[in-house]
């Protein structure tokens, strides 16, 4: 007995420089552009699987400062991102704030 497939369709509306994109593919790949779009897709959602996503808090720059002191406080060492992941704070305030408290001698970067 064989396993029945569910097939969906899906009109796709392409500009043209994604159908000169799309011919490229299957020129190299010698398959069909039905094939191209599918393996596009598996491609693509390979690549999100594992993608976290962390939604950035808008807070005021020095309730930032004394989180990312409190923070430090608690580590010995610490990147930036790991900062910016766990206080969910933008990367770049996070870089600004602790060239503030470099230049003040508070914290000093990894040697």
């Amino acid at each position: 007995m064989s396993k029945q497939v569910k097939r969906y369709v899906y009109p796709v509306q392409l500009a043209n420089d994604e159908l000169e994109a799309l011919n490229v593919i299957v020129e190299k790949l010698e398959g069909s552009k039905s094939e191209a779009i599918k393996e596009a897709i598996k491609s693509h959602a390979n690549e999100l699987r594992g993608l976290e996503v962390v939604k950035i808090r808008d807070v005021p720059r020095q309730q930032a400062r004394k989180e990312i002191v409190e923070f430090l406080s608690k580590k010995e060492r610490a990147w930036s991102s790991e900062i910016a992941d766990a206080l969910r704070l933008d990367l770049s305030l996070v870089n600004t704030i602790l060239q503030d408290l470099w230049s003040e001698k508070r914290v000093e970067p990894a040697q």
